[in-house]
């Protein structure tokens, strides 16, 4: 699989003065010969003097690359809808769009870096800034027949989704979706999880959108763009070495320091409810389907209980599940169980990259037939799912993952998997919430209508993933399931907007 067998190491260590950006792929052709004087081929971005330290993968970000199959590719991404696709200067095009990339470049350093493995794996990998980004590969121009659905562009994104991302450079596409009914287009951009996760995600978003119709100015530093030093392949070994003496003792601790909520973490897995098609075997094929929900309608709803939008969500979520279940005459006497992706990233640690986010895990009451009551027991299996996650340390995540890198694959660390986790996957789902600006963003002045998060599926959590993310008023909700395990997920979007219904009825 192109996705995970092509990382690079170097025998050198070089640092360019300068990023080349290349703004057309080899051979391109545009429509006219202004617009050829117009684009030139590729531009550079000066590189500042001083060089920042290595910067290294954690424990984490390397287990979302290695757990990497072709069944489950480990990006992330979003849809965003535009607004007619007529801005100040007409519909957005590629060239444009890459200029766009190319002139904030410098803002958003995930973009810039690649994978640069140690040699053996006797350390975590290293970021390495690039010495060209090849925006004409990250950024393309796909045109559907005039008058595609929302269907068709959800079709495209799928196929799309299901492939990996290139390791042999940064770890992003972005693809500008023309032909949409009504003249829009969107904009579909995936990034792999071990560069972000849903909170930088959106940070990153915010560097390349702006709050008005007209761009803002980005220019660089008169230092020139910072980078961070890659050492050599010397050097890589010799980091690696101290850190072995210290790494066997620190993830037994590591280890043992989890067992208590491995222990307590047990009895919750094996709530979850068997008898679903959400829990069958990843296959390499993907489906996504999104909606729009009123955010003012689902604050409205959680004054009733005295809750919060996260608790709505979950209720309309679960809502939604129980009829799709219902639709295919599947038991509905248990409750799912889902996984909460929640952020643990500190104030200093915003504004950066990578990953840093820990799970929590609570009961979706499917069985309950009465919504409002469905929303009560919704806040309080919450409320006891935060107070379980409290008791955990916040770095709890890293800590497993640190213990379960390669080196340590043996037999205390298999006999704890089994005991928290008897059978695959630990979950019936995942739903994230992720919060967004209240303000409508402008893409190279055209409003962006909508941004529909399109997530990852794991052999941990199963065939399906409810992403939401607020957005200018409305909360935006992005599906994504194996076709094969939840046929019709559109069905899914239908449910949720008559569970907003239902509840606004009953509460």
């Amino acid at each position: 699989m192109t996705g995970s067998s092509s990382t690079v190491s170097h025998a050198r260590e070089t640092h360019a003065r300068e990023t080349t950006v290349h703004l057309r792929t080899p051979g391109e052709s545009l429509t006219s010969g202004a617009q050829r004087a117009a684009a030139p081929a590729s531009t550079t971005i000066p590189a500042a003097a001083e060089i920042g330290p290595p910067r290294q993968l954690s424990a984490l970000d390397l287990h979302l690359l290695d757990s990497e199959t072709a069944a489950a590719p480990m990006h992330i991404g979003a849809v965003m809808l535009l607004d007619s696709g007529r801005g100040p200067r007409g519909p957005l095009d590629a060239g444009t769009l890459r200029r766009l990339f190319a002139a904030r470049l410098h803002l958003v350093a995930p973009l810039r870096r690649r994978v640069r493995t140690v040699p053996l794996g006797l350390d975590e990998p290293y970021w390495e800034d690039c010495a060209a980004v090849d925006l004409g590969f990250h950024v393309r121009h796909v045109r559907l027949p005039d008058g595609a659905t929302d269907a068709d562009l959800a079709d495209y994104v799928a196929r799309r989704h299901a492939q990996p991302l290139d390791r042999s450079r940064p770890l992003w596409e972005c693809h500008l979706v023309s032909g949409l009914s009504g003249g829009r287009q969107a904009v579909y951009t995936k990034v792999h999880h071990a560069v972000i996760d849903g909170v930088s995600a959106a940070e990153i978003m915010g560097a390349i959108l702006d709050i008005s119709e007209t761009p803002t100015a980005t220019p660089l530093p008169e230092a020139g763009m910072r980078r961070d030093r890659t050492p050599s392949i010397v050097e890589m070994l010799a980091r690696s070495a101290p850190k072995a003496v210290t790494r066997q003792s620190a993830r037994t601790r590591a280890a043992l320091d989890a067992v208590p909520t491995l222990l307590r973490t047990r009895d919750a897995f094996r709530a979850k409810h068997d008898d679903v098609p959400f829990n069958q075997p990843l296959t390499t094929t993907r489906s996504v389907a999104y909606t729009s929900l009123p955010l003012a309608a689902v604050k409205a709803i959680k004054k009733s209980i005295d809750g919060t939008v996260n608790d709505v969500v979950m209720a309309l979520c679960t809502s939604a599940l129980r009829n799709w279940m219902l639709d295919r005459e599947l038991p509905i006497d248990r409750p799912l169980l889902a996984a909460i992706p929640v952020s643990v990233r500190t104030p200093e640690q915003f504004g950066s990259a990578g990953n840093q986010f820990s799970l929590m895990l609570s009961q979706l009451p499917i069985g309950e037939n009465d919504p409002h009551a469905r929303l009560k027991l919704l806040h309080n299996n919450l409320l006891v799912a935060k107070d379980r996650f409290g008791k955990q340390p916040p770095t709890l995540l890293h800590e497993l993952t640190t213990m379960l890198t390669p080196a340590l694959h043996g037999l205390p660390t298999r006999a704890l998997l089994r005991a928290a986790a008897p059978t695959l996957p630990l979950v019936n789902l995942i739903v994230s919430n992720v919060p967004g600006p209240q303000l409508p963003l402008y893409l190279d002045g055209i409003r962006v209508l909508a941004s529909y998060p399109v997530s990852v599926l794991t052999e941990l959590s199963g065939s399906l993933n409810i992403t939401v993310m607020s957005y200018d008023g409305h909360l935006d909700f992005g599906i994504v399931a194996c076709p094969e395990a939840v046929p019709d997920v559109w069905d899914i979007t239908t449910h949720l907007a008559d569970a907003l219904s239902e509840l606004q009825r009953s509460s």
